[in-house]
């Protein structure tokens, strides 16, 4: 493939990108009168890790469009190959993530992108939840933290499970906090300093949930 079509293959997906979550965040905005806090917490540049609970497959395009800078998801491989929905994840920075080899793989694809100064989303309890409440943290979100030396930005998303509820559109509310840091000297955490510092990380994004929730 030569540089020129590598280049309009660039700009053409570039476009796309814009032009979709364009038209998303004009749904989000005006169809379901969504409503965000706490942008100014969001790093301006330099890795970021953005935690966030999960209820609802809408969640990944909720927080695409509300996040001032894109945001890379992990998508399972299967995603890759089918036709169509391949485009739509590739153009969105997802990432393949061969399930049968979640914890390795994933841990370095997330790395790898956080080493480029980029942005990647977690839901730290590793699956959506079906009841809508909360669920005990994995430890992934801080060992990719701890080993990028990337900061957390806790998320909480309100209402997003009921985005199309009654025959209608229902308001969803984002709440991004403020960093978190890790002080991990390199990344040497224990299983016990890792289990208590994903305990803190779903507290403070359920606070964030709460904070939220006033605001609709």
């Amino acid at each position: 493939m030569s540089e020129l079509t590598q280049h309009r293959e660039f700009v053409t997906s570039s476009f796309m990108y814009r032009f979709i979550r364009g038209m998303l965040i004009f749904f989000f905005a005006r169809i379901c009168r969504w409503r965000l806090q706490g942008l100014e917490n969001v790093p301006k540049d330099g890795p970021i890790i953005m935690a966030f609970n999960h209820a609802s497959n809408w969640d990944p395009m909720i927080l695409v469009c509300a996040s001032p800078r894109k945001v890379h998801f992990m998508a399972k491989k299967e995603l890759f190959e089918v036709p169509f929905v391949s485009y739509i994840v590739n153009l969105a920075g997802s990432y393949p993530v061969d399930r049968s080899k979640m914890g390795r793989q994933a841990l370095k694809m997330s790395i790898d992108i956080l080493n480029q100064g980029k942005v990647i989303g977690i839901f730290p309890e590793g699956t959506r939840s079906k009841t809508g409440e909360m669920g005990e943290a994995k430890a992934g979100t801080v060992m990719i933290a701890a080993k990028a030396g990337a900061p957390i930005v806790p998320v909480g998303l309100y209402n997003s499970q009921n985005v199309f509820s009654g025959g209608w559109f229902r308001p969803v509310s984002v709440c991004f906090g403020s960093p978190i840091y890790l002080n991990s000297d390199g990344g040497k955490l224990t299983s016990k300093d890792m289990h208590e510092l994903s305990e803190q990380l779903m507290t403070t994004i359920a606070a964030l949930v709460q904070d939220a929730k006033k605001m609709l």
